[in-house]
């Protein structure tokens, strides 16, 4: 099984749309921003359905790692960043930015190949 990071950056989790399958590990980590959370306003995938709270309090704190479940459907599983240290408009409206993962049942790419 592979592990996906995802990095949280300023500019929105990289990458936006990572592949994923079934008992892959999923690391969301802090990049270049202070704190995040990552929530999934639908379905998740992940075996832990968050939303999960990052910062740089600590290195454990500034990682998240979960499994894909075996038992999710094949599909996209859009998530959100929000990022309370980029203040968006009046008041506390917090910048927030989307990703997602996309479980496939597909073999992974072959990274010998020329």
């Amino acid at each position: 099984m592979a592990n996906i990071v995802i990095r949280i950056q300023s500019t929105g989790p990289t990458p936006a749309e990572a592949r994923v399958r079934h008992g892959d590990e999923v690391t969301f980590t802090l990049d270049g921003v202070v704190s995040a959370e990552v929530k999934f306003p639908g379905a998740t995938c992940l075996s832990n359905p968050g939303p999960f709270f990052l910062n740089n309090g600590s290195l454990a704190a500034s990682n998240c790692e979960n499994s894909v479940t075996l038992t999710c459907s094949v599909g996209n599983y859009p998530f959100e960043v929000i990022l309370p240290d980029t203040k968006r408009g009046p008041g506390n409206q917090y910048e927030t930015k989307k990703g997602g993962l996309d479980v496939t049942t597909d073999p992974p790419e072959d990274t010998k190949k020329k």
